[in-house]
């Protein structure tokens, strides 16, 4: 009986303590989400680095469907966050803004578009603003509104900031539904401003070649086809005249292929001897110096130091079955021409591996010479381990070659190793050892 009024008498010292807390529980109502728009921006833009790096610390292998599942728990927690911004009373501009961009991410069109019509109203200027247009030109287009969407591009290159990379794609989706609707005058006009993006893009990130290159290729292409469409092939075949010349000047010996490749293409009998030599003879542009961190049975030398000497760049590797093609011809050009004025200079980098195993740095040298004293090639090679010789001459693919005359200009440009590709290379050194 002792037992059970001490059990009673516990129970009654800790009932009242229990019964708040119960109480408290149950009067406890939902917090409000008060993240700030950007916050909520963030968290639904961000959602998928985050995911990959949980998967890639679980080391899972790529899964399409689990990338798709992914993407669109993205795209829920996008509509959720988006339903948090639009239900609070009152909207900054930049509220605006960011529930725009969620409903970009959402993927939802008419909510997207009618929101950034709201931030735009007054015409602003800004990142924002900006930004917007963009949405803007996506929408509209895949809406069909044309008109809309060429007067926000008309609009965005009226405002600051503005960036090159932006303005191509705004260009691109105009001129590519232009194209789909056979309009094609109008397709000119966007083709060529796409095509002016793309330059500019190009002047403004030197390190990214590549992705340049194919904004211009497509670009060109795209405003090529305008004037094909529109009985003006002269134009057409003009502008990849123009690329050339560009390629020269830029250097990229990528762009070189691909734009010499659509010409033949659009113009089979055209004699690209000549016009190469008049695309070359008009740069007046200062070549990239060489960037070697070692050099093997050669001096280390610049490009200004060679004047009025003639001088090839031949971009190669040792493992290249092609580049290995034309190394006799460099040879005996090269025996041939020496005491004329010829410098030959072999250009690569490591790769990590040669005779069939991985190799160091180091290791990767040593090879390198070994290789050079085998294969009897007279003249030297510059290796650069940051690979910055090829992004700075826009070496898509090996071997490529460079050919630089007394005057330090550019001259021509060898993309390949075929049999017309190595013939046009020796006619053209012959002609500039000559001059």
């Amino acid at each position: 009986m002792k037992f059970l009024t001490l059990v009673l008498l516990l129970l009654l010292s800790v009932a009242p303590s229990f019964a708040q807390a119960l109480d408290a529980k149950t009067d406890e109502t939902p917090k409000a989400d008060d993240r700030p728009a950007q916050v909520l921006f963030e968290d639904a833009n961000g959602y998928l680095g985050r995911r990959y790096q949980e998967f890639n610390k679980q080391k899972l292998p790529y899964d399409a469907k689990l990338e798709a599942r992914t993407k669109k728990e993205q795209q829920e927690l996008a509509v959720k966050n988006a339903t948090i911004l639009k239900a609070r009373t009152r909207l900054s501009k930049e509220d605006v803004y960011y529930l725009g961009m969620l409903h970009h991410l959402a993927g939802d069109a008419d909510n997207a578009l009618s929101t950034m019509r709201l931030l735009l109203k007054d015409d602003p200027d800004g990142v924002q603003a900006q930004a917007a247009r963009n949405v803007v030109v996506l929408y509209a287009v895949r809406k069909g509104l044309l008109d809309e969407a060429k007067a926000a591009v008309d609009k965005y290159a009226h405002h600051k900031p503005q960036n090159a990379d932006d303005r191509y794609r705004m260009e691109f989706l105009l001129t590519d539904a232009y194209m789909r609707g056979k309009d094609y005058t109008a397709m000119t006009t966007h083709a060529k401003d796409m095509l002016e993006a793309a330059k500019e893009y190009g002047r403004a990130n030197k390190t990214e070649p590549f992705k340049r290159d194919d904004m211009l290729i497509k670009s060109g292409a795209l405003l090529a086809d305008s004037y094909v469409k529109t009985n003006h092939k002269d134009s057409a075949i003009k502008t990849f005249t123009e690329l050339i010349r560009l390629s020269f000047e830029l250097p990229s010996g990528n762009l070189f292929k691909l734009a010499t490749y659509r010409l033949a293409l659009l113009n089979p009998s055209i004699d690209f001897d000549k016009l190469i030599d008049d695309s070359s003879r008009s740069s007046k542009a200062a070549l990239p110096e060489i960037i070697a961190s070692q050099w093997i049975e050669q001096t280390p030398v610049k490009l200004s130091d060679l004047r009025g000497k003639v001088v090839l760049l031949d971009f190669w590797a040792h493992w290249c079955g092609p580049c290995r093609v034309t190394l006799p011809n460099l040879s005996r050009w090269y025996e041939t021409y020496k005491d004329k004025g010829l410098v030959i200079l072999g250009l690569t980098t490591y790769y990590g591996h040669g005779n069939g195993k991985p190799m160091t740095p180091g290791e990767e040298l040593i090879y390198l010479g070994e290789f050079k004293k085998r294969n009897r090639l007279p003249y030297g090679i510059a290796v650069d381990e940051t690979q910055m010789d090829e992004i700075n001459y826009g070496v898509s693919s090996i071997p490529m070659s460079f050919l630089i005359d007394r005057k330090g200009v550019l001259r021509y440009i060898s993309p390949g190793a075929n049999e017309d590709e190595i013939q046009s290379l020796g006619r053209m050194l012959k002609k500039l050892v000559e001059e």
